[in-house]
């Protein structure tokens, strides 16, 4: 008989199960485009083309930020998953 906690439980993985992908293809899409950066930066950059080369390194350094994140959200919502799995299986 599914009570109030166990509906919430559901609940929680349903959640946690939708953030799982999603947060998974915001992590790969910007480490991509990081990566992409990153190859792209010139290594020889004369004071003409300094302030492009910061700027492409900033944007680079944001991307990474938002892959760190993504990721640590998808790990997170991993573990959730996996704990309320858990808990399911122990009280059903």
């Amino acid at each position: 008989m599914l009570g109030t906690g166990t509906g919430a439980m559901v609940g929680l993985l349903v959640v946690a199960l939708l953030v799982v992908p999603v947060s998974f293809a915001v992590a790969a899409r910007a480490d991509a485009k990081a990566r992409r950066l990153s190859e792209a930066q010139p290594s020889d950059a004369d004071l003409g083309r300094a302030v492009a080369v910061a700027e492409v390194a900033g944007r680079c350094d944001q991307w990474r930020q938002l892959a760190t994140r993504a990721w640590l959200i998808c790990g997170g919502a991993s573990l959730v998953a996996v704990v309320v799995v858990g808990v399911l299986v122990c009280i059903g």
